[in-house]
């Protein structure tokens, strides 16, 4: 008796909990029971309800929150028209088109009433009036929209006719609308179930690192599969939890009421652990393709082996217990050409082969060994070559004029060395060795030089040409707020060069 006292009290106690999820179901059978025969001299009796307002569920979920579109009735009307024509192959006239889209999507709507279940409450002792509806409208803006409703996607989601990789997604559409709608319990079960989903990631991710230990092909396949399916949406996940952890916490910071801020707190603490669950999968993904990789690469190694392991292919016969492994091992043992023989066409090879005293030396020219120059060496001899063109133009200026700025020397240069010099590398490398130092004293640079820039000045001033360049002294201001465009999409900051006695 104590026992049936306890199933009935639980009978009792779930039930309204049960019908309110029963009740989602609701108008998508109420539908089905609307069996089309002909409409307005039209054979539509082979069009199918169910398929028709599964595909407008998933078409509303993909317009409005993957693609973030506000649908009007003409585009489910066209959505609805283009199904009829495609997949049923009906294609009546336009006016008697449109007709039948506008009255199949009413039926969807049911005229603009809610479906209506009536059933018994056994605690209150009554009986409970659900409405539902899958879709709703919404004015904006001198316009009318239309949006699923919490119903209809929980329905939806519960049908596993959402594609596998994007169910994450979907929960976390449904949750924000339960935030808004206030249902906090309801949404911690949603946040329990996308939980659920990312475990599942993780023993998806486990089991392909154990099959790639296994049998690394078969592993590698289930691998890309992982990635494409698995890892696709990932970016798009981690956007919509911070979205709705910011619809929490506004939810939070906005409520007053002790009880309600109690499952608010439950809420914020479960998406929170789901996040951080979320982002461990993220991280241990990234390390699963590094270890995917080392796997692979110890198998192409030990596919490719140069040597034969006779002890491991014995123990895995022995294993096997297999005569035919054995037999195929020693098959060839048994064939075996112990007797050699010279075959009569290299008769003639050794008659004709010369002795090694007869044989022809090989003459040793002796003489001059040639110079190579290597590529670094041709590298360095440009560099310093060019730099040399750099630095003379620069210091004839200063000694003309006593100040120059970068600007003017990017014309002088394009003058004298011509137009592509701003193509030029070693341009651009020079301008960086250059600007290692603030004042350059040439007097010192050809004793002791500091700078890569430093010692090749040094070689230049020991030549009579460039005698009057060693006393030369000159500080460099740079200006980073004043850039100038070298080619298109290439800028540089402004440099002044001005001569100085100090």
């Amino acid at each position: 008796m104590a026992e049936n006292n306890e199933m009935m009290e639980d009978i009792i106690d779930s039930h309204p909990e049960r019908m309110n999820n029963l009740s989602k179901y609701y108008p998508f059978f109420k539908l089905m029971d609307n069996a089309f025969g002909s409409y307005k001299d039209i054979d539509v009796k082979d069009l199918d309800m169910p398929y028709l307002v599964l595909a407008v569920l998933r078409y509303l979920i993909e317009e409005n929150h993957f693609n973030h579109k506000k649908v009007t009735y003409d585009d489910i009307c066209g959505f609805i028209g283009c199904r009829i024509r495609e997949d049923f192959g009906l294609t009546p006239e336009p006016d008697r088109m449109k007709a039948l889209e506008s009255y199949i999507f009413d039926k969807m709507c049911n005229d603009g009433r809610p479906f209506i279940l009536t059933w018994f409450d056994p605690c209150a002792k009554k009986k409970r009036i659900s409405r539902i509806r899958f879709i709703e409208s919404r004015y904006d803006q001198g316009q009318l929209h239309y949006i699923l409703t919490e119903e209809a996607l929980s329905f939806y989601l519960d049908t596993k006719e959402i594609r596998e990789e994007s169910r994450i997604s979907v929960e976390h559409i449904l949750l924000s609308k339960m935030v808004s709608s206030k249902n906090f319990k309801g949404g911690l079960d949603v946040v329990a179930r996308i939980g659920q989903e990312v475990s599942r990631l993780e023993a998806s991710k486990d089991q392909v690192l154990r099959l790639l230990g296994h049998h690394v092909f078969e592993g590698v396949q289930a691998l890309d599969d992982f990635m494409n399916r698995g890892m696709a949406w990932f970016e798009q996940e981690h956007e919509m939890f911070a979205q709705n952890k910011a619809l929490v916490d506004q939810a939070m910071a906005m409520c007053t009421e002790n009880e309600t801020l109690k499952e608010i707190n439950a809420l914020d603490r479960a998406l929170k652990t789901v996040m951080r669950k979320h982002e461990n999968l993220l991280d241990a993904c990234t390390k699963l393709q590094i270890q995917a990789d080392q796997m692979i690469s110890r198998a192409k190694h030990n596919r490719f082996r140069k040597a034969m392991d006779f002890e491991n292919y014995k123990a895995r016969m022995m294993e096997a217990d297999s005569l035919e492994a054995l037999a195929a091992f020693v098959k060839p043992l048994f064939g075996l050409k112990m007797r050699k023989t010279l075959p009569l066409s290299q008769l003639d090879d050794l008659l004709t082969c010369k002795i090694e005293e007869a044989a022809e030396k090989e003459r040793i020219v002796t003489g001059r060994t040639r110079e190579y120059i290597y590529e670094d060496e041709a590298a360095d001899l440009r560099i310093e070559t060019n730099f040399k063109y750099f630095l003379k133009i620069l210091f004839e200026r200063l000694l003309a004029r006593g100040r120059v700025s970068l600007t003017e020397l990017n014309r002088l240069y394009t003058l004298r060395l011509g137009s592509d010099i701003c193509d030029n590398g070693d341009y651009y490398t020079f301008l960086a060795h250059i600007s290692q130092k603030n004042f350059y004293d040439l007097s010192k640079a050809a004793v002791s030089p500091d700078t890569f820039l430093e010692a090749a000045t040094a070689k230049f001033l020991i030549s009579s040409e460039w005698a009057r360049y060693r006393l030369l002294k000159f500080k460099l201001t740079y200006m980073p707020e004043t850039l100038i465009e070298t080619k298109e999409g290439f800028y540089i900051s402004e440099i002044i060069f001005e001569r100085t006695e100090e």
